[in-house]
């Protein structure tokens, strides 16, 4: 990747984590942390102070005022289901759709504002939407449009601001808590890694996809 954007102040650079309690979330709380010089991390969940709930605009809006300015947001957050084909219908899809597209969506238009020159924005989709597996249709759906959004706004973010987003495979925990053969996952850690590599770069428009059976990187 390019050299990093030179910020905009002095000091380390404020980075807001939604999601912070999760487990890419702690893995990325965890690399910025190590960083303090760096990196001034401000962890945000449903339980903190401010609160915010992804489902929720208004806590979504107020929760950045709180905290602006800041250099970069990252959305490590969002849930969707899984269902079926034969068990699909409208509301299969509407978690997915309200928390972690929309959700997204929307903390990215209310950062866009508050940020910084030389600021960026990650979000989360994920490896389903290029490959699906039985089930996976609503989650799919959601990461495909994540990727699309991200791409789409690039086009239009003229200034220095920039916009990314990872899209993770299984995660090596998850599989483990699922009892399924960790093999096919990737570490917490490294999908982190991808996160930092986007906030230090000149990345835009980028779709980071970290995958067991592929390289880390675009």
């Amino acid at each position: 990747m390019t050299t990093p954007s030179v910020p905009s102040h002095e000091g380390p650079a404020r980075v807001i984590l939604i999601g912070s309690s999760g487990l890419i979330g702690r893995a990325i709380a965890r690399r910025l942390r190590a960083e303090p010089a760096r990196y001034e991390l401000v962890g945000l969940g449903r339980r903190t102070q401010p609160p915010i709930d992804l489902e929720d605009r208004h806590s979504i809006d107020a929760a950045l005022e709180a905290l602006a300015p800041f250099d970069h947001l990252v959305v490590a957050a969002g849930q969707a289901e899984f269902a079926a084909l034969a068990e699909l219908d409208g509301s299969s899809f509407a978690l997915g759709l309200r928390s972690k597209l929309m959700g997204q969506v929307d903390a990215t238009l209310a950062a866009l504002p508050r940020m910084r020159r030389g600021g960026s924005v990650i979000l989360t989709s994920g490896a389903l939407s290029h490959h699906p597996t039985r089930g996976s249709a609503p989650a799919a759906l959601v990461n495909g449009a994540i990727d699309a959004f991200v791409r789409a706004i690039a086009h239009e973010l003229d200034d220095d601001r920039r916009i990314n987003a990872v899209s993770p495979g299984w995660i090596t925990d998850t599989l483990i808590a699922l009892g399924r053969d960790p093999a096919g996952g990737v570490s917490a850690a490294a999908v982190a890694e991808l996160y930092v590599d986007l906030l230090q770069s000149d990345a835009h428009g980028t779709i980071a996809r970290a995958r067991a059976d592929a390289p880390l990187g675009r």
